[in-house]
């Protein structure tokens, strides 16, 4: 059929949602289902084109069968180009002309006339503004702002999710209309749009360009109004896993450095793109450059989040995917409200990572020879492969292909890259791997860039709270948005951010 060659993986992150079925289930749901993407005039609006696009890149990440649908949008090549897209994304996609099992729809269209087994969705958008209705076409707004359509695809990339699989959810219920301000992060005030004029974001760092930075990327490449200097910082390569979520990639980017999707991506944008190849401390020492006005956080690894911290930025927006949980925090005043350590304090004994492989590979009680893999770098020989086969219950010949690889790289590419729970057949948990969903990853990194543009701009009247998490596998809620938490300072003392050293320098730093 048309699943993609990155399958593995997105059967890993389907499998930490669903806590039932089978890779088998979830193949025959994946493979029985169309997605029909409809579309009118409105596509060609800038706001319109931003939500089809990014539709297309998290649909054909994860659905092996589209069905475009064109109500009268009045560009021929516009569906050519879709094709394109999809096909780039997974070259084994279907293009069909089936009833889809579900539709969603951009723009202000009925689509009654159109026989679908199931539901229909709509997306709209107003600037700062994400609509969407499971019963009432929605208008696409005027402006060139394209968060509030960006959000909006993601939240009905999620309602998808949820009506193809919703016979493994607990709770698949699908969201009421509904419009969510990002300015004010609630369902509230939505009619209070603020214009969005040219506008300079002054100098960045982004941290990262895995799932969120390419949410990140992806958002500020559709943003003509900004102009400024974004840096951004990426020591990897794109792997064939990485297309599962990553919504800027395309085959022809596998084994190529990640920063060259954002060079393209912002080929046309009036922002000025630098970029490192490195991590923040290369970075930091290669430039011996310590002063950031805003650092932008979009890694998945709590370490590196305390070592920026420790670099003393003026100010910090970090992102976070967990299992149905999207997260902006917000770190702008060092030494009075909770800093980025404070969120990623170590509280009581975690595995270290050697035992974290080894249980993840099915070799628990081998943690002392997994250990000694990792401290010496060495490569996957016949023992460890042979070993794995074993313990797994999988034939040696599907792990030959790994041989000399390092062992890290192994690990990589047969755990995180979901290979080893397609090959035992998803009967074995893997603990501790992060694998969202690609709405989730994308949704976190549009938040981002809404968040600098925000404090750049000064468009929020009141302090947000530190933390904001949404839940993107549940309904949004018609009231005011209850999940807007305020993040405790550390007060055992353990943290930075009462470290007087620390303190002092921050405020020479930025007095």
């Amino acid at each position: 059929m048309a699943l993609a060659e990155y399958f593995s993986k997105n059967l890993l992150a389907i499998s930490q949602v669903l806590k039932n079925g089978n890779s088998g289930q979830f193949q025959s749901v994946l493979n029985n289902t169309v997605i029909g993407i409809a579309f009118n005039k409105d596509a060609l609006k800038h706001e319109g084109k931003a939500a089809l696009d990014l539709t297309v890149r998290l649909v054909a990440r994860l659905y092996p069968k589209i069905k475009f649908i064109d109500l009268n949008a009045g560009d021929k090549n516009l569906v050519i180009n879709l094709k394109k897209l999809a096909s780039s994304i997974n070259s084994k996609i279907e293009f069909v002309e089936e009833e889809p099992t579900l539709i969603i729809v951009i723009g202000n269209s009925a689509v009654e006339r159109i026989a679908t087994q199931g539901a229909i969705y709509y997306i709209g958008s107003n600037s700062w503004v994400a609509k969407f209705s499971p019963e009432n076409p929605l208008e696409i707004g005027e402006s060139t702002n394209p968060l509030g359509a960006g959000v909006a695809a993601c939240i009905g990339a999620s309602n998808i999710f949820r009506y193809v699989f919703a016979d493994f959810l607990q709770s698949p219920e699908s969201d009421d209309e509904f419009s969510l301000s990002l300015i004010t992060l609630n369902t509230d005030d939505v009619n209070a749009t603020i214009k969005t004029k040219q506008l300079d974001i002054g100098k960045i760092h982004l941290v990262g360009l895995g799932a969120i930075g390419n949410g990140f990327i992806w958002a500020l490449s559709n943003a003509p109004f900004l102009k400024g200097t974004v840096t951004i910082i990426e020591p990897e390569t794109l792997a064939l896993s990485n297309l599962q979520r990553y919504v800027l990639a395309e085959e022809k980017y596998i084994g190529k450095a990640k920063l060259q999707m954002a060079k393209d991506a912002l080929k046309e944008s009036k922002v000025d793109t630098q970029i490192f190849n490195g991590d923040w401390a290369a970075f930091l020492n290669k430039n011996n450059d310590w002063k950031q006005e805003m650092v932008v956080v979009a890694i998945d690894n709590a370490n590196d989040r305390i070592g920026i911290q420790t670099s003393l930025p003026k100010k910090i927006i970090n992102a976070y995917t967990e299992n149905n949980v999207i997260g902006i925090s917000r770190h702008f005043d060092f030494g009075n409200d909770a800093c980025l350590v404070c969120m990623y304090m170590p509280t009581g004994q975690r595995k270290s990572h050697s035992q974290e492989v080894a249980d993840n590979l099915n070799l628990t009680q081998h943690e002392r020879f997994i250990r000694d893999y990792i401290f010496y770098n060495k490569n996957a020989d016949d023992q460890l492969l042979t070993l794995v086969a074993q313990a797994n219950n999988i034939e040696i010949e599907k792990l030959e292909e790994f041989k000399g690889m390092p062992v890290q790289q192994f690990y990589s590419n047969v755990v995180c890259g979901g290979m080893l729970m397609e090959l035992r057949n998803g009967d074995a948990v893997i603990e501790h791997i992060e694998a969202p969903l690609a709405f989730q990853s994308a949704m976190a990194g549009i938040l981002e860039l809404a968040e600098v543009i925000i404090d750049k701009a000064g468009l929020r009247k009141e302090k947000m709270q530190t933390k904001t998490q949404l839940y993107p596998l549940s309904p949004i809620k018609q009231v005011a948005n209850p999940y807007n938490h305020s993040l405790t300072k550390d007060t055992s003392g353990r943290c930075i951010c009462a470290d007087a050293d620390f303190l002092n320098a921050y405020k020479n730093k930025w007095s």
